[in-house]
């Protein structure tokens, strides 16, 4: 039985499920204010493992940036994923329906939410805690580990949209990959690469944005093109063993999947078509530096 099949069978053994704790009533359909929170956090401490959620169409289930505290299986009706800050300005990238699910990232990664969903049409929504994981896999044989190796493969299918290094490669290697990028969320204003030292890690930017520059040995500073999602970083120190020729800083709260250099090393050196990928990278990043630096004379 599938993964979905064994959610769906939970919710059958309880058809009659009550809006109690957890279950949060039913808010306008417009969304809530930047204040105030999406229904999945109030009370979150108090939630039952396992709750059946009857929301209306418009209803705000989670909210892009938040911690997330629960996952959600769709049963019935749709929801839509928007993406982009606030939700008035959000762009809808895709909708969800019976048998699909979201928000397993957040819990399962300790990342925080990277969309906001809002149901499109009265739905009825599964919501599971950490607590409730775990009795699926003691009660159902849903193991977590089945619902992380879930949440990375949907992470990698983000990296695959948005970044064409990473989607050329063969399949096998894609898999590799996403087997051993973890994914890690980062405040604003944090470095992540500091020129002059060393790197530690290869990065793919999922969400949010940074800025890069170079500072001169007179202290005055020359930007890069600022980093959107999908950029992947760190590739000139874990190939060349050079310090870094950059200083990378997340301009917004930002989730990335992040490859430590000793994985790097004993996995993926010897993958040509991933070294020859972030060669060329790599390569094509050093020039523009020398250009940058120039610049500056």
């Amino acid at each position: 039985m599938s993964l979905f099949a064994r959610l769906q069978a939970l919710l059958s053994a309880h058809p009659s499920a009550p809006a109690a704790a957890g279950q949060t009533p039913a808010t306008p359909a417009a969304p809530p204010a930047a204040t105030s929170a999406p229904a999945e956090a109030e009370g979150a401490s108090e939630q039952q493992p396992v709750c059946t959620r009857y929301l209306p169409a418009g209803q705000v289930v989670v909210r892009e940036g938040d911690p997330g505290h629960s996952m959600f299986v769709v049963l019935e009706g749709r929801v839509a994923v928007l993406r982009g800050g606030d939700p008035g300005g959000n762009t809808e990238v895709g909708r969800l329906g019976a048998g699909e699910f979201f928000g397993e990232l957040a819990l399962l990664t300790g990342t925080q939410r990277t969309a906001t969903i809002v149901t499109v049409e009265d739905a009825v929504l599964l919501e599971l805690t950490q607590a409730g994981v775990r009795e699926l896999g003691k009660d159902y044989g849903v193991k977590g580990e089945q619902m992380q190796v879930a949440a990375r493969e949907r992470l990698l299918a983000d990296a695959l949209r948005s970044n064409p290094l990473i989607a050329a490669l063969p399949p096998e290697v894609q898999h590799e990959l996403g087997d051993s990028f973890v994914p890690c969320t980062v405040p604003a204003g944090e470095t992540l690469l500091t020129r002059g030292q060393p790197g530690n890690a290869l990065y793919i930017l999922i969400r949010g944005q940074c800025e890069v520059f170079h500072t001169h040995s007179d202290g005055r500073q020359s930007a890069y093109p600022k980093l959107e999602e999908g950029a992947l970083f760190g590739e000139i120190s874990l190939l060349r063993s050079r310090l870094a020729t950059a200083t990378v800083r997340t301009v917004t709260p930002c989730t990335l999947l992040k490859l430590e250099r000793d994985v790097f090393k004993k996995a993926f050196l010897g993958q040509p078509d991933l070294r020859g990928a972030l060669v060329r990278l790599g390569l094509e990043r050093l020039k523009h530096t020398i250009e940058v630096m120039g610049e500056a004379k």
